[in-house]
């Protein structure tokens, strides 16, 4: 299928552990089993080849620990496949995979963005998590990826099981004296397939998560960090994530890997998830979605509440020929009684309050359907 997407998303689903929250799919590291997915993983990327793409990202899985041969094969594979003027190349990685070796090896290819997995600097919520690194670890091993990758980012959870105000604070305080340009920052959520389900740990109370993140947000701003993204912040405009925006802007985007989701030609779809097919050279969907004219409406106010940014309302009727205020009217009306959106300069958003509810926004907006 010819696709007019300008974003590549490439899935390595391959970890050294597994962490106690995730529900990605994911296999151990078993390097066998790692140089066949490459090999079918290389073959998959010849049909996008001729393409040129404006954002790539890698991600996981954990991509970083990835042995450096089949790392710097993709990598030189994905170099060639960059428009000239391109935005952004990402990589995942965790804060151990931080060494000298890893980081030359990307800053030597067209990477010029790097999101590291940190999730917190508590030791006791380390631990929870699963992860292996230390918050020493944590703090040394970012400051050393800056020296090589100028454009950073940093993975955050809140809303642990008892976490305290005092420790959240903590967790702001030591990410934002750190060289990051850019923090993700989202409430720990307990997801079937996880460690933590299988353990019966349950989601702290929704009240104390919207306090939470109240904090994240004041404290956040405070140091530099706007929010332009319901969980997403940056230092500026120009260390906002280009290839997520596509994502919130409804826009198409490839996907190539084991249990990847890409978006053409108003199709979502998710790619095998079976690695043993996979590895043998099945690329088939599991899972393809036609979306009508209306979903893809609903989709883009769905993504498009998500920025802070909003809604561009003339756009939204050139590109559906409708009239937007005239087609949601009602719902307008409702979000605007509880005081969840603010229409201005002809761009719909939600209000804080209302970006905390948005859930209850969008309910308004579906219920017209």
């Amino acid at each position: 299928m010819k696709s007019n997407s300008s974003a590549l998303y490439i899935h390595i689903p391959f970890c050294k552990n597994i962490c106690s929250y995730c529900d990605f799919k994911k296999f151990i590291y078993n390097q066998k089993r790692i140089n066949d997915y490459f090999q079918s993983l290389f073959f998959e990327l010849k049909q996008y080849e001729a393409k040129k793409y404006k954002s790539i990202y890698i991600g996981g899985g954990t991509p970083s620990c990835i042995d450096k041969n089949n790392l710097k094969k993709l990598l030189s594979i994905l170099d060639s496949m960059l428009e000239k003027n391109y935005k952004e190349f990402t990589i995942e990685s965790n804060v151990e995979d931080l060494d000298d070796s890893f980081l030359s090896l990307i800053s030597n290819s067209k990477i010029n963005r790097l999101s590291i997995g940190v999730q917190t600097f508590n030791e006791k919520y380390i631990k929870f998590c699963n992860r292996k690194h230390s918050k020493q670890q944590a703090v040394d091993n970012i400051k050393k990826a800056s020296k090589y990758i100028k454009n950073l980012s940093v993975d955050m959870i809140f809303a642990f099981k008892d976490q305290s105000y005092k420790e959240l604070k903590e967790d702001i305080n030591i990410v934002c004296s750190l060289p990051v340009k850019h923090i993700s920052y989202y409430s720990l959520l307990i997801e079937p397939n996880t460690i933590l389900h299988s353990k019966k740990v349950e989601n702290v109370d929704d009240n104390i998560q919207a306090r939470m993140y109240r904090q994240i947000y004041n404290s956040l701003k405070e140091k530099g960090f706007n929010r332009y993204e319901i969980s997403n912040f940056s230092k500026n405009k120009k260390y906002q994530s280009f290839h997520n925006k596509i994502y919130w802007q409804n826009m198409h985007y490839d996907a190539v890997g084991l249990a990847s989701s890409g978006y053409i030609n108003n199709l979502r779809y998710t790619n095998n998830d079976n690695i043993i097919k996979y590895n043998d050279k099945q690329y088939f969907h599991i899972d393809e979605t036609y979306l009508t004219n209306q979903d893809i409406m609903f989709e883009q106010i769905m993504l498009n509440l998500r920025l802070d940014e909003g809604l561009n309302i003339d756009k939204f009727n050139r590109k559906f020929k409708v009239d937007f205020l005239k087609m949601y009217e009602k719902a307008i009306n409702q979000c605007k009684k509880y005081k969840l959106i603010t229409i201005k300069n002809n761009t719909l958003k939600t209000t804080f309050k209302g970006s905390l509810l948005l859930h209850d926004v969008l309910q308004f907006f579906l219920d017209i359907n």
